[in-house]
């Protein structure tokens, strides 16, 4: 009862925020269906698995023209999901009410306030990318923008939330047993000057360690990217992100200090049929103790939600040297528009490697089949394939298969045991 009164009372709020004013409100609504059906092997099952996620969604939406320019728009939007690992699961993807006020602080300026359940992302998508609920605020000049925001992830569904960090968040992630995820407060401000962004987050468990037993994980990160553009097409992106935190286990605390740097070129040219071609690489800290030397231990990087590495193999972002060379074009591209204009062809290779060979005991991509003997550095090599096309205004479909070829013998730091994974996607999205 106390939960649908909590999910009740957003929405009034939601509600009066949008409809103080007497004028009309502009009404659209619309659905989509979104299918994945995925057959493939995968070392840590040890057999060919076919799985399927459909998602079927409806959404609302009620837009509030201002007298003085600006707009506020309300958004709901649900979704039935049905999963090979439940029968379904009814969700709530969109509840915010987002009011924009142009020229609020002067000329060229713009406010953007956004209040109610809305994704959340850090500027490098490798801290945080995810839906939770709370506020947004943005300040945006000719040459630079401002934004802070704060939520709350306890009123996500379990099997919805992916912000995993202590082993009683995976715990609670295998069982049936909480209705909710993890209730973690989340802060983020960052600041965008032309091509460089400041930024910092931060999330606190607000869980009891005494009542659950378990360590509880809070956690800053202090980041930095830049981009650099070369000529008309080419453009040089780097990043460094500092984590820091403290592991709480009763009235014990442990202090955490990690790290991961970045760098990538991205490529368009929309005249050699709009080809897209982009490489990146990144480096997430290893536990190194070396305290002796430098006052503290390094610590394993911990994001606050796992971000994909690849198609077949995606390991945690800890321990990890990561790089990837991407390539995509259009072959059919020309003048006359059509189904076949749309479609894009891609490929892409991934190369993973352990940054120190005593780690990944946490991960059970690596536990499986690791050589305790060997000190290679070297975990595998993905190669994907993909072709993706837009048939229809409204109808995507996309088509990926992938290989992971896992380093093995003098070579490899898996065994000769660890077998070739494998994946066969299929997408389909239409919206009406």
């Amino acid at each position: 009862m106390n939960r649908h009164l909590r999910l009740g009372t957003l929405a009034l709020i939601l509600l009066l925020i949008c409809s103080g004013g007497a004028a009309a409100f502009d009404w659209d609504w619309g659905g989509s269906i979104d299918n994945t059906t995925q057959l493939g092997f995968s070392q840590m099952y040890d057999e060919t698995q076919w799985t399927q996620n459909l998602k079927l969604g409806l959404w609302v939406s009620a837009l509030q023209s201002l007298n003085s320019g600006g707009s506020i728009t309300m958004t709901a939007a649900g979704s039935y999901r049905f999963t090979d690992e439940r029968d379904y699961i009814f969700d709530v993807d969109l509840l915010r009410a987002v009011g924009r006020y142009p020229g609020a602080l002067g000329p060229r300026t713009t406010v953007v306030a956004t209040l109610g359940r809305t994704p959340f992302r850090d500027p490098t998508g490798l801290v945080l990318d995810h839906l939770a609920d709370g506020g947004i605020v943005t300040l945006s000049f000719p040459r630079a923008s401002l934004r802070a925001g704060a939520a709350y992830t306890g009123l996500l569904l379990s099997p919805s939330s992916t912000i995993r960090m202590s082993n009683i968040d995976y715990t609670e992630q295998s069982t049936d047993d909480e209705f909710f995820g993890p209730k973690r407060a989340i802060g983020l401000l960052d600041f965008r000057f032309r091509n460089t962004t400041l930024f910092t987050l931060a999330q606190v468990d607000l869980r009891d360690a005494d009542a659950t037993g378990e360590d509880l994980v809070n956690t800053q990160y202090f980041g930095i990217t830049g981009t650099a553009r070369f000529g008309r097409s080419t453009y040089w992106d780097n990043l460094l992100i500092v984590n820091t935190g403290q592991t709480e286990t009763g009235a014990n605390e442990d202090n955490l200090f990690g790290f991961v740097v970045g760098t990538g070129l991205r490529y368009f040219n929309e005249d050699l049929r709009f080809s897209r071609a982009s490489f990146r690489a990144l480096f997430t800290s290893p536990y190194l103790p070396v305290e002796e030397f430098i006052g503290f231990d390094i610590d394993t990087f911990t994001p606050m939600n796992e971000p994909s590495l690849g198609l077949v193999f995606s390991p945690r972002m800890s321990n990890l040297i990561f790089a990837e060379l991407d390539y995509s074009l259009r072959p059919f591209a020309g003048s006359v528009r059509g189904p076949a204009d749309s479609v894009r062809i891609g490929a892409a290779g991934r190369a993973y490697f352990r940054g120190r060979f005593a780690g990944f005991t946490n991960d059970p991509d690596f536990v499986g089949q690791i050589d305790p003997d060997s000190d290679s550095m070297y975990l595998g090599t993905e190669v994907e394939l993909g072709v993706a096309a837009r048939v229809l205004s409204d109808l995507g479909l996309g088509l990926r298969t992938g290989v992971f070829l896992p380093g093995s013998g003098d070579l490899g730091a898996f065994s000769s045991d660890r077998k070739p994974e494998w994946v066969v996607r299929f997408d389909l999205s239409t919206a009406f």
